[in-house]
């Protein structure tokens, strides 16, 4: 007599299957959640040392925060500009070292490197255009506020009266990132200094950003950006200036 051999039936193993899809179905948004935290985390804590850089910087600098750009105002900067010597007192050069980091000036060789997710100068959810170590402008997915310039150029800390409400640092956009508004800007993206024209969701409908006191908060885009239809400010700063403040005096036009 032939022994018995225990064997599943075509049935028993379409059951088996049929309950492992339906465990991937119920674990993937799960993991896919997890994933999206894990990325918001290390994008709030690089902004944390982002703000205890500009704070140490105006403590050594009498009070001066670091310049936001190369040249006269909030734009593009190309890898000339950002390693020239001239551009040392920019954030960008100048609160890495305070950081044990390397300046951007310094990857003007290693371009590929400077767009590593592990990056200080990246949200590791960025959406960068292909290639970007091959164009000129250097892009940054983490920008300084560019609405603290005063009209000489220099910005003090103790000038901003609501340390706690106004932005330091922010995520910023990219070209292949969506908007939070129709109306946001189209140019100069990925510019070092950036404000609400510019402003990014990368986690789940919310954005990172780095306040003067130092902390970080996760923010929905209509609490940032005017979103409101018809506003003569839409796809810029909400103003009056209440919850969240660009200017050191929060009375001042941020647009």
């Amino acid at each position: 007599m032939r022994p018995s051999i225990a064997a599943f039936t075509l049935i028993e193993l379409l059951v088996v299957i049929a309950v492992l899809a339906i465990l991937a179905g119920l674990l993937m948004p799960a993991l896919s959640r997890a994933k999206a935290a894990t990325h918001r985390i290390t994008c709030v804590n690089k902004l944390k040392q982002w703000g205890l850089a500009w704070t140490l910087y105006a403590q050594d600098h009498g009070d001066c925060l670091p310049r936001e750009a190369h040249g006269a105002s909030a734009r593009l900067n190309n890898w000339a500009q950002v390693s020239d010597p001239l551009a040392e007192d920019v954030w960008y050069n100048a609160l890495p070292r305070l950081l044990g980091q390397r300046p951007a000036g310094d990857y003007v060789r290693e371009r590929a490197a400077f767009y590593q997710r592990d990056s200080l100068f990246h949200c590791v959810s960025a959406r960068f255009p292909d290639q970007p170590e091959t164009l000129a402008n250097v892009l940054f997915s983490l920008a300084m506020n560019s609405k603290l310039r005063s009209g000489s150029g220099i910005v003090r800390a103790g000038w901003i009266q609501r340390p706690a409400l106004t932005v330091a640092f922010l995520e910023n956009r990219l070209s292949p990132e969506p908007k939070v508004d129709p109306a946001q800007a189209d140019t100069d993206l990925g510019q070092p200094a950036s404000y609400a024209t510019r402003f990014v969701t990368r986690h789940q409908g919310a954005g990172n950003l780095v306040f003067a006191d130092g902390h970080v908060e996760s923010l929905r885009g209509p609490v940032v950006v005017d979103t409101t239809s018809g506003s003569p400010n839409k796809g810029r700063a909400i103003v009056p200036q209440i919850r969240i403040i660009w200017t050191p005096d929060p009375a001042a036009n941020p647009n």
